[in-house]
């Protein structure tokens, strides 16, 4: 029995590309996608931050343009914790929970307190602000 290939099999085939480095099978599945939809902007993330973490910036540059050209937006990143039985919902850049000030000096602190400690961040899907 045939199975009909949606765009959530393709999302899944260009995260794994994501996954292997996959970048020239990666950019045939984006194009499929955009034709599934073409207004997805989670797509054209995805396919961001693989460019970004090969160091294909000339890429990144062009999708982020294709995405500005359709009038889409990248969705800020979220995050949600669970603290004594309480869901505290993040979002990144966004200051209006009411302990902001004391939330964002706690992380200053723990950031700095593991980089003195030995850690060094994985910046491979940091993406450089070409835009501002």
């Amino acid at each position: 029995m045939p199975v009909e290939v949606d765009a959530s099999v393709w999302r899944a085939l260009l995260n794994a590309c994501r996954l292997h480095s996959a970048t020239n099978l990666a950019g045939t599945i984006f194009e499929k996608l955009v034709e599934l939809e073409p207004m997805n902007a989670g797509n054209y993330v995805l396919i961001s931050n693989l460019y970004a973490a090969a160091g294909l910036w000339m890429e990144v540059g062009q999708i982020r343009t294709r995405l500005r050209e359709k009038g889409l937006e990248r969705p800020p990143g979220v995050s949600w914790i669970v603290v004594k039985s309480q869901v505290h919902c993040f979002v990144a850049g966004d200051t209006s929970h009411l302990q902001s000030d004391i939330i964002y000096a706690s992380l200053n602190s723990l950031s700095t307190l593991i980089k003195e400690n030995g850690y060094i961040p994985d910046l491979r899907l940091v993406l450089r602000d070409e835009e501002g």
